[in-house]
């Protein structure tokens, strides 16, 4: 009795076995390396030290609590996703923390998209010391901006990189309603101001897409589950979602199913173009007897999609599955594995009618608009927009196209000397704890030298830069 006290509680003595357990699983383990790890742990740290222990546990706590109240239930149209927007701070905090304390308990889909960033902070910390006022703005983001924490992420990343370039920086107070930059940056004699601005992760209307989307795919569902086949469709939809009929889908299902073998053509229209096949569900089975799948994972589209998911793709399934939950994860959602699957549908989709591609394509007028009005009438400046390239290079080339035809009209009669526009892409891929890519479009002046302006702000400075944008490299 004396030595298990010793040793600690029963709860505490399980819970170290688990954690050792686990350690076993993860020995080994190629989604991370040392550099990542210590960079990822570089980015998170000034941030948890701004708050007390306490307070970072009632937060974590918070946390918990609200993904143990996630509940997918059937309405597709209205699933809540896995993810915490009332602290979206402390939740990047709490992803970063468990990717490198307890991996198998982790949002896959999240933990990709927040990873770089802390990463990108991890790397330059060492120069933060040349940051005056970082510590305010951290602050700043984890109480005034906790909701809404990637703009000012955004700045800081900016800040650090230009520290990171040799320049003393400083981050200025907000005086409303007098209008001030994020910072002024000052080296050998120079002096520049700059403002920072970046969009939402996504627009209202591909949130407004991708519902109506599962408002067809709801309506066809009970054709699906009826044939039970397992069947992959992959549909470039021509015309918008929302002005498709609530059966449109089930329709097509309807005539084309039960499928043969091949890949089939079973829609072709002004409205729609759809093709189809047979899932190799043998070749699914043998997967899931060797691995443990994730849920929610791209790991698992892939499984059942296979090229027909490529990455990044808007996915969505419908399935009957046996799942098992790493034991010892707080919150069940977090540690679901896929140990079998009885049966299986996906629809991988895009839109490509041009009034889609130019609602997606959110110019940043008024993003610029608004930096331009921060600046000073007087003052050399930089302007560094920032925006997330979701939707596809059709997207991404309709919006270079109106940032080119906007700039012009804003930079007029204030000494902007250049603009970067930082696009960038979390990529969901297998094998990696995340992968990141970052596009930078440069604007400047005639004869003005900016090789002393920072490029890349996420990635870390010794990546290697290929020539041409992420989206028609990969895409």
């Amino acid at each position: 009795m004396g030595e298990a006290r010793l040793r600690g509680t029963f709860v505490e003595r399980k819970m170290a076995a688990l954690n050792r357990e686990k350690a076993k699983l993860l020995k080994g383990r190629g989604d991370i390396d040392e550099r990542e790890a210590a960079a990822l742990h570089a980015g998170i740290t000034p941030f948890l030290l701004r708050m007390t222990g306490e307070e970072w546990q009632k937060r974590r706590a918070n946390i918990i609590d609200l993904l143990k109240g996630i509940n997918k239930g059937s309405d597709l149209e209205r699933v809540k996703p896995i993810r915490v927007r009332e602290d979206e701070i402390a939740w990047y905090l709490f992803l970063c923390k468990q990717a490198l304390e307890d991996p198998m308990c982790l949002d896959v889909s999240q933990i990709s998209r927040a990873a770089p960033f802390f990463c990108g902070i991890g790397e330059r910390w060492q120069y933060a010391k040349h940051v005056k006022g970082i510590e305010k703005k951290i602050d700043d983001l984890l109480k005034k901006y906790k909701t809404s924490p990637d703009g000012l992420i955004f700045e800081i990343l900016v800040a650090l990189s230009y520290a990171e370039k040799g320049w003393e920086v400083e981050f200025l107070e907000e005086k409303p309603p007098l209008k001030s930059s994020d910072m002024v940056a000052r080296k050998d004699g120079k002096e520049l101001y700059v403002e920072c601005k970046r969009q939402d992760r996504r627009g209202s209307y591909a949130e407004t897409e991708r519902d109506e989307f599962l408002r067809l795919w709801g309506a066809a569902k009970h054709v699906l589950v009826e044939n039970r086949q397992w069947v992959w469709f992959k549909g470039v939809f021509h015309e918008e979602a929302l002005r498709l009929p609530t059966d449109f889908l089930e329709r097509i299902f309807l005539e084309a199913l039960p499928l043969g073998n091949g890949e089939i053509m079973i829609h072709d229209s002004a409205e729609a173009t759809i093709y189809a096949r047979l899932i190799d569900q043998h070749a699914v089975r043998r997967h899931m007897e060797k691995y443990r799948v994730k849920s929610n994972s791209a790991a698992f589209n892939s499984v059942l999609g296979g090229d027909w998911v490529p990455r990044n793709s808007a996915v969505t399934t419908i399935h009957l599955i046996k799942t098992s939950h790493v034991e010892g994860c707080e919150a069940p959602v977090l540690g679901t594995y896929i140990d079998e699957v009885a049966w299986a549908c996906g629809f991988t989709r895009d839109f490509d009618s041009d009034i889609s591609i130019d609602k997606k394509a959110r110019d940043v007028t008024k993003h610029l608009a608004d930096a331009v009005k921060q600046l000073p009438d007087d003052k050399p400046s930089i302007i560094h927009l920032a925006a997330e390239t979701l939707e596809g290079k059709d997207v991404e080339r309709r919006r270079t196209e109106k940032v080119m035809a906007t700039i012009p009209n804003f930079v007029a009669g204030k000494p902007v000397l250049g603009i970067r526009f930082h696009r960038l892409q979390s990529n969901q891929v297998i094998d990696k704890l995340f992968e990141f890519d970052e596009t930078v479009d440069r604007f400047q002046i005639d004869g003005v030298n900016l090789d002393d302006i920072p490029e890349s702000v996420v990635l870390p400075s010794y990546v290697e830069r290929k020539d041409g944008s992420h989206w028609e490299i990969y895409g």
